[in-house]
């Protein structure tokens, strides 16, 4: 064989080297490209997924990479995997990508070994806030007859989050479709996801029990009806936002096929179509009247009142058995708005259940409306007129079973008890207003306190209106206080014209007895007869049966049982122009009968004092005064000369001497008790000692000055105990 020529020798020798070097080169490239391709690098490469990446990195999976959880685990590293992600790379290099990036991931992914697996599907586990979820029911199990994916909760619908679980997911699949004007049964029921919270809720002035209520089977609706809004539709134009092709949706209409080609198909998580169905609380219930004004005056703050916790909630007073109705259809069509005569529907009531609105009367919430109890609770027995109900509308009423549905026997019979006790109270307190309006209309308008009076009867006539429209009912005590206020009202108007109030038969009901009768009594609740204040006994059912003291001007309104009085709301009574004798030894017994002669002192013989059969205590006392041994001194005046009070100032002297030298004397003899307890005489003496220092306490408590001779003889007394004791004790 010829030898080759030099030149093509070194000629082939470059082919080889160059193609050697092509082939380790493309080799190098090819092996960048194909770990490029399972890099979020190339995914990154992308602006419009920049927002996507982003939210990977900060999530919990920022140590998993793309292909991990976007391509099944038997296909990951395949040659067509790689050829796919080299695409997404020609396709931004000649600008044919789609606008709307959209990735799927199978379950397979979320299960595969070293990741989740199907450890998660095997009993509960603990949400946000205590919700309780299981996924085995999710995922093994159809719901709504379609088969969830991982990515059916687990999703990306707002960017800045990724794959972490989607709420509303949970809301739509519960909640849409099961919430109807009047009831609200989410799929499962409330408890499949919530536990009753343990123990007593503090809501306004009431604490409520969960867990008594769950026992008694009391639907979470009762109380939380307005806890989802929205309604979880999939309107048409949300297809848009992924197909750009109109003929894509001629399919529309067809629910299985799209939710067999969406959800099943191709994974996309529900709330890409469906729009969002939110579920939360109310805030708080606040009891700021000035807010509460503001908010029911000013609808346009409404979504501003919402936010402040110290707001009632709007979605209180959206409650479909107070809402106004959409529309209907042909009235719709017509330009007909049901408003435009309808307005303001049962806003007495509102005001009534609010506890706000009265004239003269402070803020009192009613119990249930600080415990969210909603209209559609009590008002559940259907309106027996058929016609009614075929032409003016389905109504519902009031009934018992609904108190015994949330409340145990003890309060069968309250519903009715309170409708009477409100219709007598209101019957009593109508007579008196027709009649003190009577006498307004005989009355000269120039009388100088006419203007005044017939302000009065106005104040008082809102109150009754309130009460009979607003349906005293739903709130039986603010109905009650608005219609004891109303009776003072028309008192006063009457005083002031110089005639005397008109008097009932129901005066006692009217004026503070209310208390018992609507609840005490049903729950047989007996008020003692007399309590402790401080130092004093109180004849406490007195107070209401015999001197027509309302139970709320010593009590709050607003928090039960809760002592409200003072001192000086006890003298702005006990101490006020007109006051008699009777009503000052109700609370002084112990002068009184010191003043009488009628207390029991042992071994001493009591006699009256000598101005017994002449005076009584406010011959003596000014009530309106302060009560100084000046003023006291002064009163004597009256009937004395200044002899006579020099006299009193002397009784006054020689009583202070007196319990001077007996209190030196008790305090020597209880120093030599001390100091001799071994001797065999100091029973005898401690006897005499503690008898003494009874004696002493009455005349300080009873005021010696109310019977001097008595005080000088029990003083007497105390001398001869205390030096007794010390004789005994060689003192």
């Amino acid at each position: 064989m010829a030898e080759q020529p030099p030149i093509r020798r070194r000629g082939l020798r470059i082919l080889l080297i160059a193609l050697a070097t092509g082939i380790v080169v493309g080799g190098l490239a090819l092996g960048g490209l194909y770990r490029l391709s399972s890099s979020p690098a190339l995914c990154n490469s992308c602006h419009i997924m920049k927002p996507y990446v982003e939210a990977w990195r900060s999530s919990k999976h920022s140590n998993v990479t793309c292909i991990d959880c976007h391509y099944p685990p038997e296909l990951r590293g395949t040659i067509w995997v790689k050829y796919q992600a080299l695409s997404q790379v020609a396709k931004w290099a000649t600008q044919t990508y789609s606008s709307k990036p959209f990735a799927e991931v199978e379950d397979a992914s979320c299960l595969r070994s070293g990741c989740h697996t199907s450890r998660l599907l095997e009993g509960t586990v603990t949400f946000k806030r205590g919700i309780i979820f299981d996924h085995g029911p999710h995922l093994k199990e159809e719901r709504r007859g379609r088969q969830l994916r991982c990515t059916s909760c687990h999703s990306q619908i707002v960017v800045g989050t990724h794959i972490e679980v989607t709420t509303t997911t949970c809301y739509l699949c519960h909640f849409k479709g099961m919430k109807t004007s009047r009831e609200f049964h989410p799929l499962g029921g409330c408890t499949v996801c919530h536990t009753a919270p343990k123990g007593d809720i503090k809501m306004g002035t009431i604490a409520f029990n969960h867990e008594v209520m769950v026992k008694r089977n009391v639907g979470c609706e009762k109380c939380h009806l307005n806890v989802v809004e929205g309604s979880g539709q999939a309107p048409k134009e949300r297809c848009y936002t992924c197909h750009n092709q109109p003929e894509k949706l001629q399919k529309y209409a067809d629910t299985p096929f799209m939710h067999e080609f969406h959800v099943a198909g191709h994974h996309i998580e529900c709330t890409r179509c469906h729009s969002e169905i939110r579920h939360k609380l109310p805030p708080p219930i606040g009891l700021s009247l000035s807010g509460l004004l503001q908010w029911l005056s000013e609808p346009s703050s409404a979504e501003a009142a919402e936010s402040n916790a110290q707001l009632p909630p709007k979605r209180l007073f959206q409650s479909p058995a107070v809402k106004m109705p959409e529309a209907h259809p042909a009235t719709r069509d017509r330009g007909l708005d049901c408003k435009a005569c309808h307005q303001a529907t049962h806003q007495g009531v509102l005001e009534m259940y609010v506890g706000m609105g009265g004239k003269g009367t402070p803020m009192i919430p009613g119990h249930m409306f600080q415990v969210r109890v909603e209209c559609v609770a009590c008002h559940v027995e259907p309106g027996k007129d058929k016609a009614l109900a075929t032409f003016g509308g389905q109504t519902f009423r009031p009934s018992e079973r609904a108190c015994l549905g949330c409340h145990d026997t003890r309060y069968q019979g309250m519903l009715e008890r309170w409708r009477q006790t409100i219709t007598t109270m209101l019957t009593a307190v109508n007579a008196k207003l027709l009649s003190t309006e009577q006498t307004l209309h005989t009355t000269v308008r120039t009388h100088p306190q006419f203007a005044k009076s017939w302000k009065l009867v106005t104040n008082a006539r809102h109150n009754v209106e309130f009460v009979t429209n607003g349906k005293g009912v739903h709130n039986v005590f603010f109905a009650a206080d608005l219609l004891k206020v109303a009776d003072g009202y028309l008192d006063q108007s009457m005083a002031i014209l110089g005639q005397s109030p008109l008097r009932t038969t129901e005066e006692t009901l009217v004026r503070g007895g209310y208390c018992a009768v609507l609840c005490h009594n049903q729950l047989g609740v007996k008020a003692p007869e007399e309590v402790k204040f401080g130092a004093e006994t109180i004849p406490h059912v007195r107070h209401v049966t015999e001197f027509g003291v309302t139970c709320t001007a010593c009590h709050s309104a607003e928090r039960h049982k809760a002592v409200t009085v003072t001192k000086a709301t006890c003298l702005s009574c006990h101490h006020s122009a007109g006051n008699d004798n009777e009503r000052c030894i109700a609370c002084h017994t112990l002068q009184n009968a010191f003043f009488s002669g009628t207390i029991t002192v042992e071994a001493v013989e009591p006699t009256p004092s000598g101005h017994a059969e002449l005076t009584d205590c406010v011959g003596c006392h000014n009530v309106q005064k302060q009560h100084s041994r000046q003023a006291v001194a002064a009163q004597c005046l009256g009937c004395h000369d200044m002899t006579s009070v020099k006299v009193f100032t002397q009784w006054r002297k020689d009583i202070g001497q007196g319990l001077e030298e007996a209190m030196r004397l008790l305090r020597k003899g209880e120093s030599g008790l001390r100091h001799a307890p071994q001797d065999p005489k100091a029973s005898e003496a401690r006897l005499l000692l503690q008898a003494a220092k009874r004696d002493l306490d009455l005349v300080v408590k009873a005021g010696g000055i109310h019977n001097p001779e008595l005080a000088k003889a029990i003083l007497v007394k105390v001398k001869k105990s205390t030096e007794g004791a010390m004789r005994l004790l060689n003192r």
